[in-house]
């Protein structure tokens, strides 16, 4: 059904159903692929398969240089402080730190709001905090 998604990072990724219904999802090998395709591509068959909608994601300005990738949509682990989102810097394939994921698409730019997807511990999605304002509008 899925044979590629133009994320990065976060592939490949295989979406298929076998001919007894079941699913089968192939995710990245490394761990902060897995974690952006398991965003990607998991949470909406997931929600799909449970007829619930997709929580909506809070937009929020980020900052910070960040370069775009060319005809896909990157998700950068970033920190907010209540009113603007910036990268933490240093992703790598085994990295995993930061308070969310920014989807930034190739026409970003600087301080515009982003998609944000939460994070806890390591990348259990939650609630928006109801603490910070920037995340409640």
């Amino acid at each position: 059904m899925v044979d590629a998604v133009a994320v990065r990072p976060g592939h490949p990724q295989l979406l298929a159903q076998l001919p007894d219904r079941r699913w089968i999802v192939g995710l990245p090998g490394n761990p902060y692929a897995v974690l952006t395709a398991a965003h990607t591509l998991l949470a909406l068959l997931l929600a799909g398969l449970t007829e619930r909608p997709l929580p909506a994601l809070p937009r929020i300005p980020l900052t910070g240089d960040i370069t775009a990738a060319p005809g896909r949509t990157r998700l950068i682990p970033v920190t907010w402080d209540g009113a603007t989102a910036r990268p933490v810097g240093g992703h790598r394939p085994a990295f995993l730190h930061g308070a969310a994921l920014a989807a930034v698409s190739l026409d970003w730019q600087p301080r515009t709001p982003v998609p944000l997807i939460l994070l806890t511990g390591l990348g259990a999605p939650h609630a928006a905090a109801p603490d910070c304002p920037a995340l409640r509008s």
